[in-house]
């Protein structure tokens, strides 16, 4: 899944067209005619794929003496200087390493040779170790080991013993080998500019006084500006000429075209995106982001494994909540500018959303927003304030009322929900936290839901399993997304009944200035649905069938009644005129049939018993009477006969308790009153009947049983007519 930094192995996995540059290196080392050493550079900066030609460069000179005889075969060592962290160790594991390379039994008796020479010559370095002195390494030969290791005392005295003669001896001895050679010895160090400045010119001291054996061609690999500012450091200021004095045969690697990056970046993402549905990425909303700011991220090949690494980690976690071409330019900022990122993850609200603006005048929160807007843009590393500014304003709309004179409004909103915009509220946190919230749900669950529509059963199982997870009424809140246009007709019919029938069963959700019930919620969708049909016939004809097949829900059915009777202006249930007939989901004729049906819904709920224990008995109650014209007894036969049970009177007389809110001088928070208006009870019971078994079982053992709210009806109800609390 993951690509590490790491180069590639062969020139078939060459993707930037460097092989034929490896090659020619490669060719130019090998046909170098003289027995001298000669030290090659490669010159580029971190993360442009040095390694990458390196090892194109060790695997055609591998295949290019394959087919030579065994003396003419070339040896190579790739020696890491990571791997040591002792200065002077290094120098002594290099030789050891060296050493090992020679004795390969393929390489032959001459080659051994040489490896058993290197072997001592390894041992007159480790005492080193003991030796603070980086200088004593260019010193050593000439002014002699027995007495450089004088120096350290007692601790080194075995070494002490070999004679400066002996170290020259040996070293005259592995020229002499070498020089009888006719393969070439190719030496490769990459990564030196990793090394701190100490380790850095121990590296070069080690290639120039001590390692310059004939018939060996150094292959270097660094940063050049970073080790000439590393040999300027402890060379007093002479890091370049020292530079050359070192590196005979300089070569910058050849850079890589916008165009090569670009395919390096476009082939994994097109992997990646290849098993998305079609329509999930629009071509030119990712094109106009890439060229606004994404493609100024990409400089080296680092930058785009660091990409696509942390792309393909967070991919497959959100692939489907999210709006790709947004989730791609998140990503990017993440990586390539930490500190936007962090900010914009931190002010959700500057970013995602609209503003609400008043009077047409500069709002504060305009003002307030731009400030860290502003501070987020400082925070740039790569790109400059003006592109990532354009970044931004593509990405968050709402950034154009800050720099511009664009304002967007609630269409805006459900457009962004749609596309799963991260300038969405509802869809920024997924973004950041790399999941949808555990009561939140996404667009492909709902587009999922939604597709289960034509199957009644099957879509109202759904709603209810959503009910269970506690994400039903979100569910509802985002299906006004896709009512205009994104639900087929067909399925509009089937949606409607499915609410119809199970609407009482659905989680109460309190209305209040921010928040609709549930009831209204539904109301909502089937009216929106509905109107997809320009006829009043088809939706009568929808509305009747619905409320005729419903078997689990009454309210929804009366409440659906009593809206198309406000269009109408019917039973003072709307101030002001009626609407216009164009506006009426159902004539006049058609509103006087659904009448009926409800009422007849009540009639049944009212025989078998169910009506008793309805949550809504009172504003049913009051449909039921308005419907019922001369058949009003029926109505009130019910509520006698209700009230005859203690248990009844108590269900009556809680449905009419009514629950305000109220805020003292100096409160910074409301307070829950209970009210109960005993004019509105009046139309039902006699109060002065009712009073005394109220106060009875306020005092009865029964109420111990009751629960809290029933013992609170009964309260509130005895503290009004007591005058504790004012009457309604």
């Amino acid at each position: 899944m993951f690509k590490p930094d790491q180069p590639i192995e062969s020139e078939r996995d060459d993707v930037l067209d460097r092989a034929r540059f490896a090659k020619s290196l490669a060719e130019a080392m090998l046909s170098y005619a003289h027995s001298d050493s000669v030290v090659t550079a490669l010159y580029g900066i971190w993360g442009s794929g040095k390694s990458s030609v390196i090892n194109m460069v060790v695997e055609h000179v591998l295949k290019s003496s394959a087919n030579l005889t065994e003396e003419k075969k070339a040896i190579v060592l790739r020696f890491n200087p990571w791997n040591y962290s002792d200065q002077n160790q290094l120098v002594a594991q290099f030789f050891r390493e060296l050493s090992t390379v020679l004795k390969r039994r393929d390489y032959g008796d001459d080659a051994r040779k040489v490896g058993d020479q290197l072997e001592v010559y390894a041992k007159f370095f480790v005492p080193l170790a003991l030796i603070a002195d980086p200088t004593t390494l260019s010193g050593l030969i000439a002014t002699g080991a027995s007495k450089i290791f004088n120096r350290v005392g007692t601790a080194t005295k075995r070494w002490g013993e070999l004679k400066s003669k002996d170290l020259a001896a040996t070293r005259r001895e592995i020229n002499q080998l070498l020089a009888k050679q006719q393969r070439k010895i190719l030496i490769v160090i990459d990564d030196i500019d990793r090394l701190n400045n100490v380790e850095i010119r121990q590296i070069f001291q080690l290639v120039k006084a001590l390692a310059d054996f004939p018939n060996t061609v150094y292959l270097l690999a660094f940063d050049r500006t970073v080790v000439v500012n590393a040999l300027r450091s402890v060379q007093e200021g002479a890091g370049e000429k020292y530079l050359e004095k070192i590196v005979q045969i300089p070569f910058e690697l050849p850079e890589i075209s916008k165009h090569d990056l670009e395919k390096l970046l476009f082939s994994p993402l097109d992997e990646l995106l290849r098993d998305l549905p079609e329509g999930r990425l629009d071509p030119v909303y990712r094109g106009n982001i890439y060229h606004t700011g994404l493609k100024y991220f990409f400089n080296s090949v680092r930058d785009v494994t660091r990409y696509l690494n942390s792309l393909r980690f967070s991919f497959g976690l959100v692939k489907n909540d999210v709006n790709l071409v947004d989730f791609l330019t998140i990503v990017a900022l993440q990586v390539f500018e930490p500190g936007v990122y962090s900010s914009i993850r931190a002010n959700k609200d500057v970013f995602a959303g609209v503003f609400a603006r008043d009077y047409g005048s500069r709002d504060p929160a305009i003002e307030a927003a731009k400030a860290i807007s502003d501070q987020t843009l400082a925070l740039n590393a790569i790109l400059d304030s003006a592109q990532l500014k354009e970044l931004l304003i593509r990405i968050f709309p709402k950034l154009n009322s800050i720099y511009g004179n664009t304002t967007y409004g609630p269409d805006s909103l459900r457009s962004w929900r749609l596309l799963d915009r991260v300038c969405s509220p509802d869809l920024f946190d997924t973004y950041f936290r790399l999941s949808i919230a555990k009561e939140d749900i996404s667009n492909a669950e709902i587009k999922s839901i939604l597709s289960l529509a034509s199957k009644k059963d099957a879509f109202g199982e759904a709603l209810l399993k959503l009910k269970v997870d506690g994400r039903l009424l979100r569910f509802l809140d985002r299906m006004e997304d896709y009512t205009e246009s994104q639900i087929p007709e067909k399925d509009i019919e089937p949606i409607i009944e499915s609410f119809m029938d199970l609407g009482d069963l659905f989680p109460e959700a309190r209305h209040s200035m921010f928040v609709t019930d549930t009831p209204m919620r539904l109301l909502r969708l089937s009216y929106q649905l509905s109107q997809r049909f320009s006829d009043q016939a088809t939706r009568f004809e929808i509305l009747k069938k619905a409320i005729i097949n419903a078997k689990r829900s009454l309210y929804t059915i009366t409440h659906e009644v009593g809206v198309q009777c406000q269009q109408h202006g019917k039973y003072d249930l709307k101030s002001g005129p009626a609407d216009p007939e164009a506006q009426r989901t159902v004539n006049s004729e058609q509103l006087i049939v659904l009448e009926k049906l409800a009422r007849e819904k009540i009639e049944t709920w009212a025989r078998d018993g169910r009506l008793r224990t309805h949550a809504k008995l009172v504003t049913i109650l009051y449909d039921w009477r308005r419907w019922s014209s001369t058949e009003e007894q029926n109505v009130k036969a019910f509520v006698k006969e209700l009230v005859t049970t203690d248990d009844g009177l108590i269900t009556l007389i809680t449905g009419f308790v009514e629950k305000s809110y109220a805020t003292g001088y100096g409160d910074y928070v409301s307070r829950e009153e209970w009210n109960i208006s005993l004019e509105s009870l009046k139309e039902w019971v006699e109060i002065s009947e009712i009073e005394p078994r109220v106060r009875s079982m306020l005092k009865g053992e029964q109420l111990e049983r009751l629960t809290a709210d029933r013992q609170r009806a009964l309260n509130t109800f005895i503290d009004t007519v007591d005058g504790k609390k004012r009457r309604r």
